[in-house]
């Protein structure tokens, strides 16, 4: 589509200019102007008595190409920009790592298995030491009786 735009491109550029040198061919209203400065007599010349119904029918249908063209080619380089942000926005970046280095990465870290099973080892130790207490005073009480 990029390549198309771009032809129809070159396209509208001579068609500007060939509209521009349909329009300075013309004769002005009072005979005089920039028409005659510019060779609206010779275009008498090449097309005969009728030029100004010839060159008031080629103007226009110019005109109308022209219009045209720049409408569809506005709204081709609109769908064209509009394709491209779609591609950024869906594209999705790569990470590539090496297996070995993530590997060891994930040893060095502590797991949520190994914190939790330190958190149960304090505890255990902790009951342990309470039922050694209270072992400890259950003996002193019968010695005491």
């Amino acid at each position: 589509m990029s390549i198309l735009a771009d032809i129809l491109t070159i396209v509208l550029v001579l068609l500007s200019l060939f509209l521009i040198l349909v329009v300075l061919m013309q004769k002005g209203n009072a005979n005089g102007g920039m028409g005659a400065a510019m060779g609206g007599g010779m275009a008498e010349a090449a097309l005969g008595a009728e030029t100004s119904n010839v060159l008031t029918k080629i103007t226009r249908n110019t005109a109308i190409v022209f219009f045209v063209m720049v409408f569809g080619l506005g709204l081709a380089y609109i769908y064209l920009h509009n394709v491209e942000q779609m591609a950024d926005e869906n594209a999705l970046p790569e990470f590539a790592a090496p297996e070995a280095d993530a590997a060891g990465l994930l040893e060095t870290l502590p797991g949520p298995e190994s914190a939790a099973d330190q958190a149960a080892d304090a505890l255990g130790d902790q009951v342990d030491s309470l039922a050694n207490e209270a072992e400890a005073a259950a003996t002193e009480e019968t010695k005491s009786e």
